[in-house]
């Protein structure tokens, strides 16, 4: 594994890598959770994908090490951030086309640069992702409004939140509570969390929201991932997007929350390569 700090705009960003002597690139960006970077979403998949892809796993802006210089107020301003980020990065890396997969709030990044620049993008996945309509649901609120009421035993009940069975990671929930916490609660780091989502949860989801026009104009193959028990984002947004989305397919992973990389870690990693390898065209 590898740990750059590269120049994007006027910031650095925070790459982690693998596989990097691969031709192929994957770029993957995550979700947004409280205390969420590259590695806590991509941790088994990194290793897992490096025999034949070169895997890059960025930090977003104002997530892990890679702070806004000057952050902006409204998810909308950082929707350009995030997506010029990702531009910047590949034109650092002289990677001209990548596959792409996107996680949650990075899968409303991915559709947004597959509108913006779909000519820098082969394949995409996208996992339990924001990018269509729908009404703020209890545990997305909990997290994008973290802050209105902050405490580690709350960042403790949303991190289980994420699993439908969080028994799987033993005590180990209330570690990446604790860790978490200590980082979120940092003044630089609250005060760019707060700023994306200062609008509130709703005025958050419908910046994502693609129109039935751009959805439909996205031509690239794409594999569209949702856990049927998802507490955060509803498994309807999937279907929204799989019947305007061209060329999408859908899986529904059953028993399942919003982490299935995590959860599910096997059955994602195996559909993940199949779908890149062309076994499921």
């Amino acid at each position: 594994m590898q740990n750059t700090l590269i120049k994007t705009g006027s910031f650095q960003t925070l790459v982690n890598q693998t596989g990097t002597s691969n031709d192929d690139a994957i770029l993957l960006l995550h979700g947004s959770g409280p205390g969420a970077n590259a590695m806590s979403n991509w941790q088994f998949i990194l290793p897992f994908l490096a025999d034949k892809y070169h895997c890059i796993a960025p930090d977003i802006a104002g997530f892990g090490q890679s702070q806004h210089d000057t952050p902006p107020q409204s998810t909308a301003n950082w929707i350009d951030i995030w997506a010029q980020q990702q531009i910047d990065l590949l034109d650092a890396m002289d990677i001209e086309k990548a596959h792409i997969i996107g996680n949650s709030m990075g899968g409303g990044v991915t559709l947004h640069l597959l509108n913006r620049h779909p000519e820098r993008f082969n394949k995409a996945i996208l996992m339990g992702p924001v990018g269509a309509p729908f009404a703020p649901t209890e545990g997305l609120t909990k997290g994008w409004e973290f802050y209105n009421n902050p405490s580690e035993e709350a960042l403790f009940n949303l991190i289980q939140k994420f699993l439908f069975n969080p028994a799987i990671l033993g005590d180990n929930v209330r570690s990446i509570a604790a860790e978490r916490y200590k980082n979120v609660m940092q003044d630089n780091v609250r005060v760019q969390f707060e700023a994306m989502f200062s609008g509130g949860t709703k005025d958050a989801i419908d910046a994502f929201v693609l129109s039935d026009t751009e959805l439909t104009s996205i031509q690239h193959s794409m594999l569209i991932t949702h856990a049927r028990e998802d507490y955060f984002i509803p498994l309807n947004n999937a279907y929204h997007l799989a019947e305007r989305i061209p060329n999408a397919q859908l899986h529904v992973f059953h028993h399942c929350g919003h982490w299935i990389q995590v959860e599910q870690k096997t059955a994602f990693n195996n559909l993940v390569k199949a779908f890149f390898e062309g076994v499921l065209d």
